[in-house]
Formats: structure tokens, C-alpha cells, sequence
């Protein structure tokens, strides 16, 4: 039975590489759907016209997102996290591109040392660095509250900036600052002049995600927090005592403002900051085409 099985498999040759593709796309399905069904969850019942969250679905309402602006707990803790998203992003943006343009020239085994060294802070687990911080914090006499949270904050966020900068960097044609200063350009006007409007692009982009990564943020804040929390703190705080629909709306609102922001970002970094691995790829796809056109 298996010898007739794959005898006849043989004699349709197409039919194997059809099995195959069938399977990834299924388990490629799959993975997606078990990343983002929770969101989908979440955005089902933000527009479920009753308090209970539970099937059966009692109708369609928009009376969660209008009953957000009524709801002063989560607005303060919204306004309170978009503070500490846009102080971090600023920061992390001006830190990030000088730590970014400082080892960009650097030569031998300096670069990757002092990289490795800025990069450090955002591997080590985030119990680990939000515990360590509070107690520094502590130990120096700073109150939590907004500035430990911002610090705690730029930990992981100015490694996301000099990574994309750095990367962007490396990709320019140095003779063009060169020639700016063969003109005249002192190395601060050939800076802002030349190099700047070439990683403009790659600062926006880090800037993105950077706003995501900081307003997402639960573990550090946790330990840094003081008496005012932000959204995710809020949120958590909630679920122990069951949270309103109103949660729904806003977490709905979030998540998608956060999918919009990192997929800009992404394609940002995509065409400007990276754009050999673009060539390379595209290229890759062009000798496939003609190789199938070919065969």
C-alpha cells in the first residue's frame, strides 16, 4: 500500500512541491493567527454593546470609545504615558545619533567595544535592569515618579537609536562630508549640512519605534513608577479587579496607532537606512524570476 502510495505520488511530480506549499502557508497562518488573535479578541469586544466580557455577542456599539473621554483614571494615565513616550523619544533621538556619529569613525577593535557597550542595557532582562535602577535610585535620593521613569527608559531605547543611526551611517559616502569641509565647512556645519539630511530618515524611523517601545514598556516602569501610572501599569492594575470596556477601546486604539507605527518604521528602514540589503534582495528575486522563466 505505502509502495503504491508514493508510486503514484512520483507519477504526479507536481503534486509534492503543491503538498509542501500548502503546509507552510498553513503553519505560516497559523503563527500569525495565534500572534494576533489576542488583539482581534480584544477589538471584537471593544465594539460589543455589553459590560460582560463573554460571548454571546450582544450587538454592535461605539459607546466604549466615546465613554473614554468620561473615564478621567485612564485619561490621566494615557496623558501621563504620552509624557514619558515623548520625553523618552526626544532624548533617545538626540543620544542615540551622537553615540551613533561618535563610533561611526572609529577604527579597529574601539567600535565594537564601546557598540556592545551601549548595546548591553537593552539585552539584560528587563526585572533585572528595572530592580537594579530603582535601587540606584534609591540609594542617590531620587523619588520615582516621571524622571526615573524617562531614565529607565532611555536605558533600552538609545541602543535602538545608535543601532539604526550607526547602521544608516555606515552606509553613506564619506567623501561627500570630506569634500563639505575641503570647501570650508567647519566639521559641525558639514555635519548639518551633509551627513544630517542622509540619516534624517533613519532618526525618524528609531524616533518610531523608539515611541512604541517606551509607551508599551510594563517591567522597568514598574520598579520606577510613583503614585501616577502609565497606561500599561493602569491596565494591569485593572485586570485584578476586572476592567471596564473602556479599556478595550483604548487598547484597541493603541495597538492599532502601534502596528501603523512600527510597519512605517519599518519600511523607512527598509528603502533608506538599508538600502544594499533592498538591492540585494531585489536582485535575489529578479535571477528566481529568470531562473523560472528559464526552467
Amino acid at each position: 500500500m505505502t509502495s503504491l502510495t508514493m508510486d503514484s505520488v512520483r507519477s504526479r511530480p507536481g503534486l509534492l512541491p503543491g503538498l509542501r506549499r500548502t503546509i507552510a502557508w498553513t503553519g505560516f497562518i497559523l503563527v500569525y493567527a495565534f500572534l494576533y488573535a489576542p488583539l482581534l479578541t480584544i477589538a471584537v469586544f471593544a465594539f460589543n454593546d455589553s459590560t460582560v466580557q463573554a460571548l454571546p455577542w450582544a450587538g454592535f456599539t461605539l459607546t466604549w470609545f466615546s465613554g473614554i473621554l468620561g473615564n478621567g483614571l485612564l485619561i490621566s494615565a494615557v496623558t501621563f504615558g504620552l509624557t514619558v513616550s515623548i520625553i523618552v523619544v526626544l532624548l533617545a533621538s538626540i543620544i542615540g545619533t551622537f553615540f551613533a556619529v561618535v563610533l561611526h569613525p572609529l577604527t579597529g577593535r574601539a567600535p565594537n567595544v564601546l557598540t556592545a557597550a551601549v548595546v548591553l542595557p537593552a539585552i539584560v532582562p528587563g526585572m533585572v535592569l528595572g530592580l537594579s535602577l530603582a535601587i540606584t535610585f534609591r540609594m542617590v535620593g531620587f523619588l520615582p515618579g516621571l524622571a526615573t521613569i524617562v531614565v529607565g527608559h532611555l536605558t533600552f531605547t538609545v541602543p535602538v537609536v545608535t543601532l539604526i543611526v550607526l547602521t544608516r551611517l555606515r552606509r553613506l559616502d564619506p567623501t561627500l562630508q570630506q569634500a563639505s569641509m575641503d570647501l570650508g565647512a567647519n566639521p559641525w556645519r558639514a555635519f548639518w549640512s551633509v551627513t544630517f539630511p542622509q540619516i534624517r530618515t533613519a532618526v525618524i524611523a528609531a524616533a518610531l519605534l523608539t515611541f512604541t517601545l517606551s509607551f508599551d514598556e510594563v517591567i522597568v516602569t514598574f520598579f520606577l513608577v510613583g503614585t501616577q501610572p502609565t497606561l500599561p501599569l493602569f491596565i494591569w492594575a485593572q485586570t485584578r479587579f476586572g476592567f471596564t470596556p473602556e479599556v478595550n477601546a483604548i487598547v484597541t486604539i493603541i495597538g492599532v496607532i502601534s502596528i501603523v507605527l512600527i510597519v512605517i518604521a519599518t519600511r523607512v528602514i527598509e528603502q533608506q537606512v538599508d538600502p544594499y540589503a533592498r538591492g540585494q534582495a531585489s536582485g535575489r528575486g529578479r535571477r528566481q524570476a529568470s531562473k523560472s522563466q528559464t526552467a
